[in-house]
């Protein structure tokens, strides 16, 4: 075969850059569904190939690790949920507090439509890594705290909030939500399931006896948080936390 035959196979077999992102797609798609069965431990890049119906030293040509693949798909969570976040703001008509409401009900939605993404972005640690890889060194942290604490002070600043920390305010409202999405979330399970058999030695199992729904635990932390927001009576002065 001639030196311009061989050139013109090696042309045929090569990706067009759509196809490479075609492919990335598929291996952070298929990624995903695998974290999610296997989990961080028994997820495998070789279980990964077999899956894609690929060499596995090809998935390399994508991703190098692991680690570097969980960034992958972490990475996309947190772009979609920051886009479904501008939205909000971007057609957000009321006060600046509703708007937070609105945020925060945000996040109990993206649990509720994609719970493995959540877990995967704020309960689930990253596998871990002898080496860091070429898309971790570039990775740039979305840092979603500063929008909301960003919000807070624009509320702040107008008066709607009687406190001064926006900064700690911020991180306190996430807490309370991020452990309010996690009880949401059991609620919802065992609501869905109606099978509590053998569960009897799961302490979970407390918040599906209750006399209240998960939606209207939901409803009521939103409320709550609204109401707490704008009491000026519930304001921390900074000498009760700095002693």
């Amino acid at each position: 075969m001639s030196n311009k035959n061989k050139t013109k196979v090696k042309q045929t077999r090569s990706r067009s850059p759509e196809k490479k992102a075609q492919q990335f797609e598929r291996i952070i798609d298929a990624g995903k569904q695998l974290f999610q069965q296997k989990g961080r431990e028994g997820f495998s890049l070789r279980g990964l190939a077999k899956i894609l119906n690929m060499n596995q030293n090809n998935v390399y040509n994508y991703v190098e690790s692991k680690r570097e693949l969980w960034l992958c798909i972490r990475k996309k969570f947190y772009e979609q949920y920051r886009n479904e976040n501008r939205v909000i703001i971007k057609d957000h008509h009321g006060s600046t507090v509703d708007l937070l409401v609105d945020l925060f009900d945000h996040f109990f939605k993206f649990a509720e439509e994609d719970y493995g993404a959540f877990a995967m972005m704020h309960i689930i640690p990253s596998p871990p890594s002898d080496k860091v890889g070429p898309f971790e060194k570039q990775y740039k942290p979305f840092h979603f705290l500063d929008g909301t604490t960003r919000v807070i002070q624009k509320a702040i600043d107008e008066g709607e909030i009687k406190e001064n920390n926006a900064a700690l305010l911020s991180f306190f409202i996430f807490s309370l939500v991020l452990g309010s999405t996690i009880v949401e979330n059991v609620m919802r399970s065992i609501e869905e399931n109606n099978d509590n058999i053998g569960t009897e030695a799961e302490e979970k199992i407390q918040f599906g006896t209750q006399q209240f729904t998960s939606k209207e635990f939901r409803r009521y932390v939103l409320r709550k948080i609204q109401l707490g927001l704008t009491d000026p009576n519930l304001i921390v002065d900074e000498l009760d936390y700095k002693k």
